[in-house]
């Protein structure tokens, strides 16, 4: 370049999004034997993956959002077939936002996107969406940023520098035992399926998607327990209804109250009757009405109850915050309601404990007079 000053380059991997060749370069100062030296190192380091590749000028954050997605679509990244739903929802929404400058977001390129962009995207973001809504759009940005990272287009993710909106943690409606005593009978007299449904949740804690996923062979009325390890899930299109794992990929033994165990009881016979067949163990207990081999559908589900409960405003998701509530202000501990529920334990703290229970009851007593 001038006088004891020299530039060596290597030739690295093409461009991953236009094919073309790249190089990287450093400076030296030295004698043209230094030169050489450093580019003999230059060429370890790279031959050694060491060297980092630098960002692509053709990519942008749709592209990259786009490339994310598609890996999930292929299974290259495992993503639940309901979080793929949201993800590719919060992908279109990031992208098509349009910033204070005028630009769109998703058009950014990334070799230009900063943390200040990130942070205003999340400000417009939250003009009438909600900040839970933002924070898991915050998520699928990260991962698709980093996911970018690691194939060389960018050399950091600016995504963990940026300030994601803070949630607002509200108290969880937690119903007392006579409000669900009231909405099952309620239910009851119009739906006497969806009811029975109703009681199993509130008397198991588990989720809705767990419920119709289950299959006769993981019910054991004899011993007095299900065996709680698959969901059914709406993947969206061209996936439509499946049986999955559950939230965490891990099963659970949950112990069945009497009522709980007629009311499975009850489903048994009201399947048998509807279908004319002997129920198989590899039948689902809440079957669709095409056949005992379909899952019901988590949505028309879901509006049956809505239908059955008219105005009563306690819900299914309601009902799982009674369960763990009710046992923890019994006395169990977090641990136990947690392995019940299939939660961790700082998600029951988080989100169930709806009412003061008997920890916080005996801790206060101390303070009387």
């Amino acid at each position: 370049m001038r006088d004891g000053v020299w530039r060596v380059d290597v030739e690295i991997s093409r461009d991953p999004v236009t094919g073309q060749r790249r190089r990287i370069s450093r400076r030296v100062r030295g004698s043209r034997a230094d030169a050489e030296v450093a580019l003999a190192k230059l060429r370890v380091a790279d031959h050694d993956r060491r060297v980092p590749r630098p960002g692509t000028r053709a990519r942008t954050v749709r592209a990259a959002l786009n490339a994310y997605v598609a890996d999930v679509e292929t299974g290259v990244i495992d993503l639940a077939p309901k979080t793929l739903v949201t993800t590719r929802s919060a992908r279109n929404t990031m992208c098509s936002i349009v910033l204070s400058d005028g630009r769109v977001f998703g058009d950014i390129r990334l070799s230009s996107l900063g943390w200040q962009d990130i942070e205003e995207m999340f400000r417009v973001m939250r003009v009438g969406r909600s900040t839970d809504w933002v924070r898991r759009s915050a998520t699928v940005l990260s991962r698709g940023l980093d996911r970018a990272r690691k194939h060389g287009l960018i050399d950091h993710n600016p995504a963990k520098d940026a300030t994601r909106p803070k949630t607002v943690r509200r108290k969880p409606k937690s119903p007392l035992k006579e409000d669900v005593a009231v909405l099952i009978a309620q239910v009851a007299t119009s739906d006497e399926e969806v009811a029975d449904a109703a009681l199993i949740l509130a008397t198991t804690g588990m989720r809705m998607g767990e419920l119709l996923g289950l299959q006769w062979a993981e019910v054991d009325l004899r011993g007095g327990v299900v065996h709680v390890a698959w969901a059914v899930t709406d993947g969206g299109p061209a996936v439509g209804i499946l049986r999955k794992p559950t939230k965490r990929s891990d099963w659970r033994d949950v112990p069945l109250t009497a009522a709980a165990e007629a009311a499975f009881r009850r489903q048994h016979e009201r399947s048998a009757t509807m279908f004319k067949l002997t129920v198989a163990p590899r039948h689902y207990v809440f079957p669709n009405r095409c056949g005992p081999d379909s899952p019901h559908r988590p949505d028309s589900f879901g509006d049956r109850f809505a239908t059955a409960r008219g105005d009563h405003e306690v819900t299914f998701l309601h009902l799982r915050h009674f369960t763990a509530t009710t046992m923890l202000d019994a006395g169990e501990d977090y641990r136990t309601v947690a392995d019940i529920l299939g939660n961790s334990e700082t998600t029951l703290r988080l989100h169930y404990d709806g009412r003061t229970n008997l920890a916080k009851r005996r801790a206060i007593s101390a303070l009387d007079f």
